[in-house]
């Protein structure tokens, strides 16, 4: 990574400047994040389809896919951002070939983190627990160690990725700027969540109109008459749930990217990262003078 090559702002960012870096990050790198999409959404929805057509599963499945396949989604697509931010070109190939052992590590302890977040989704499997005492374990599972866990462990992939540029700095500091912010970082990505959450409804309206009006396929809405079941459409039905995967998985991207641009902002905010930057830099060109 370039220090010289910085390709994005380090300068403090509110919320919904992360999230239009995001947009802007998303639309000029849109060609390697949506090979990268069909290499996880494309199966993904392939295997809900039917799984769901043939052997009647629920939304409980894609919610379940979603949340394990995502965590190797956004691995990959933090570690070609960090190198683009710093003047890399955005190649998978490249981030494969360069340290796959780290992202063989990365790779096992976000899923181990995953299962550990997750805990609160083995709640709705448990059919023969009374709901009300699935509902109350799954809001306090959901509270610790679940937000508390995805906020402490929210910016793995990006320290360790940023840690080429100074160890010390994400490995040591990163810790104790992300123990005295929790309050900022769980604020600030509850609102990462809500925006990307409208616009993954906005992203399911729009496909299912558009693809009932250019190929006759209704899939949710236009199948909402008096006969329209909506909770079985939305709980049961294999173009709905397929539907539901594809908007999550387009819409993750965004998200992901935007809380990546959190991790800048707190470290430009609270540790003057920019200033230290610069002075590497400054002390990269007298080394090579002298």
């Amino acid at each position: 990574m370039r220090f010289d090559h910085v390709r994005i702002r380090l300068e403090p960012l509110s919320v919904s400047n992360c999230l239009d870096m995001a947009v802007l990050f998303y639309r000029q790198y849109f060609k390697p994040i949506a090979q990268l999409l069909a290499l996880f959404a494309l199966p993904c929805c392939v295997a809900v389809y039917v799984m769901v057509y043939f052997y009647e599963y629920d939304l409980r499945l894609p919610a379940l896919l979603f949340f394990v396949l995502s965590s190797p989604l956004g691995i990959l697509l933090i570690s070609g951002t960090a190198a683009a931010s710093f003047g890399e070109p955005f190649s998978w190939r490249r981030v494969l070939k360069q340290k796959p052992g780290r992202l063989i590590s990365l790779f096992f302890r976000g899923l181990l983190l995953r299962a550990a977040v997750g805990s609160v989704i083995l709640m709705f499997f448990l059919e023969d627990w009374d709901l009300a005492i699935r509902v109350l374990l799954g809001f306090v599972l959901c509270l610790f160690p679940g937000v508390w866990l995805a906020i402490r462990s929210g910016f793995l992939v990006e320290r360790t990725v940023l840690a080429d540029l100074s160890h010390h700095v994400h490995e040591t500091r990163g810790s104790k700027l992300i123990h005295k912010q929790f309050g900022e970082l769980l604020i600030g990505g509850g609102m990462i969540v809500g925006y990307c959450a409208l616009l993954w409804l906005v992203f399911f309206l729009v496909f299912d109109l558009a693809i009932n009006f250019l190929f006759h396929i209704p899939i949710f809405f236009p199948r909402l008459g008096p006969d329209g079941d909506m909770g079985f459409l939305l709980w049961g039905d294999p173009k709905v749930l397929c539907l539901i995967t594809f908007c999550a998985f387009l819409v993750y991207p965004l998200g992901r990217l935007a809380w990546f641009f959190t991790y800048i902002d707190l470290r430009v905010r609270r540790d003057c990262w920019d200033m230290e930057l610069e002075l590497a830099q400054e002390a990269d060109r007298l080394e090579a003078t002298s």
